[in-house]
C-alpha cells in the first residue's frame, strides 16, 4: 500500500521535499516512522514531532492506502 508523506516548515527544510510517495508493507505509523527516519536522521532531533493523518491529528489507527501523513514541527505562535 501506499501513503503520500506531507513534509511542512523545518521538516521541509531537512528532507528537501514538500511530498513524497511511500510504501508500506503493514500499514503501521511505527513503520512510516522507522522509514522516513533512515531516510531523514535529522528528523530524529525534533522533539515533539507532529504528525497528522488525512488532515487531523494521528490517533492511533492502522495506515489505509492512499492516506496522507504530514510531518510538521512543534507550532509556536504569539
Amino acid at each position: 500500500m501506499r501513503v503520500t508523506v506531507l513534509y511542512f516548515a523545518r521538516v521541509r527544510d531537512i528532507t528537501g521535499k514538500m511530498e513524497e510517495s511511500l510504501k508500506t508493507n503493514s500499514g503501521s505509523m511505527d513503520e512510516v516512522l522507522e522509514t522516513i527516519f533512515s531516510m531523514y536522521p535529522q528528523l530524529r532531533n525534533i522533539n515533539n514531532l507532529l504528525i497528522s493523518v488525512n488532515n487531523e491529528y494521528y490517533s492511533g489507527l492502522p495506515l489505509k492506502d492512499g492516506d496522507k501523513v504530514a510531518f510538521f514541527p512543534p507550532v509556536s505562535g504569539g
